[in-house]
């Protein structure tokens, strides 16, 4: 009997802070390596972006009950960083893995500069200008990338539209990944890597089709992967090969693969813009209200 009322005492604390966290206010805590949302004491979003990183990413992306959706470095593949860009090659050097002991991929990602603009509203703009070449030398391609952070609505749900222009430099290059056909291949580009805590939640894409396998190499506008709450990325009608090819598994890991079925060649000088939207929803959303969503983000 004491055990049962000792349980019942804990369950009323957590549902105390859980609702005192989501009564709090919102405010921005900001330092020079790093930009966040909170909500109390809970972290909603938080942006990093150290240069000896390399490669920016978001960490943690959490719901509003405090659930933390992303992993960061986890022990089998220490190179994932929450939800974070990298390419897997470029002209047959290796982006995307990085030495355990350097923490150095083959070929660099460099972040050159970070401008953000926290907002009154809770909503965020930054504008970031990367670089892509092999140690000590000048950039193959160049990167500006610009994140727009919408404010949470009452639910909580809020989301991130990602709009990166790359530009080649005086050669060619050959963006690629690994073979499908090999284990694990297609990936590159725009990647989620989430927490082992919410492994088991379903796949669900715009086509309908739900699971890991089912929508491995599958085409789709938009892939989701919750449980009630959860985390989708919406590929924009304007980009290469939409709708995209999705990387799924039961890591769990996601991206919109659009190198997955072959490489891609920027010409010399040549441009490539892509933009994606992730949301991260705290309340269940079925097919029509994320194809909703998907409407809104992809305009007339």
């Amino acid at each position: 009997m004491w055990n049962m009322k000792l349980f019942f005492v804990g369950v009323a604390l957590c549902a105390c802070v859980a609702l005192a966290d989501a009564e709090a206010p919102l405010k921005w805590q900001q330092t020079d390596t790093s930009l966040a949302l909170q909500r109390g004491d809970l972290v909603l979003w938080q942006l990093n972006f150290k240069k000896e990183e390399g490669k920016p990413y978001f960490h943690p992306l959490n719901l509003a009950d405090g659930t933390t959706l992303t992993a960061l470095r986890p022990a089998d593949h220490v190179w994932h960083r929450g939800l974070w860009w990298s390419w897997k090659y470029i002209n047959r050097v290796n982006y995307w893995e990085e030495d355990k002991k350097t923490g150095l991929s083959e070929g660099r990602t460099s972040l050159v500069s970070v401008k953000t603009e926290p907002r009154d509203n809770f909503s965020a703009r930054i504008e970031m200008a990367l670089n892509y070449h092999l140690p000590d030398k000048p950039p193959l391609m160049t990167e500006t990338r610009v994140l727009e952070v919408s404010a949470p609505d009452a639910t909580g749900n809020y989301f991130i539209d990602w709009l990166a222009t790359f530009t080649a430099g005086d050669e060619d290059l050959v963006l690629e990944r690994t073979p499908p056909k090999n284990f694990s291949g297609g990936y590159a580009g725009l990647s989620c890597r989430m927490a082992k805590e919410v492994k088991g939640w379903t796949y669900t894409s715009s086509e309908g089709i739900t699971g890991s396998k089912e929508n491995y190499g599958k085409r789709a506008r938009w892939l989701d992967y919750s449980n009630g709450g959860g985390i989708t990325i919406f590929d924009h009608p304007s980009n290469l090969r939409h709708p995209t090819t999705w990387y799924p598994n039961e890591m769990p890991f996601f991206s919109p693969a659009l190198l997955f079925a072959e490489p891609y060649t920027l010409g010399a000088g040549k441009t490539l813009t892509l933009r994606y939207r992730v949301l991260v929803h705290s309340a269940p959303m079925n097919k029509e209200a994320l194809e909703k969503v998907w409407k809104s983000f992809a305009g007339p």
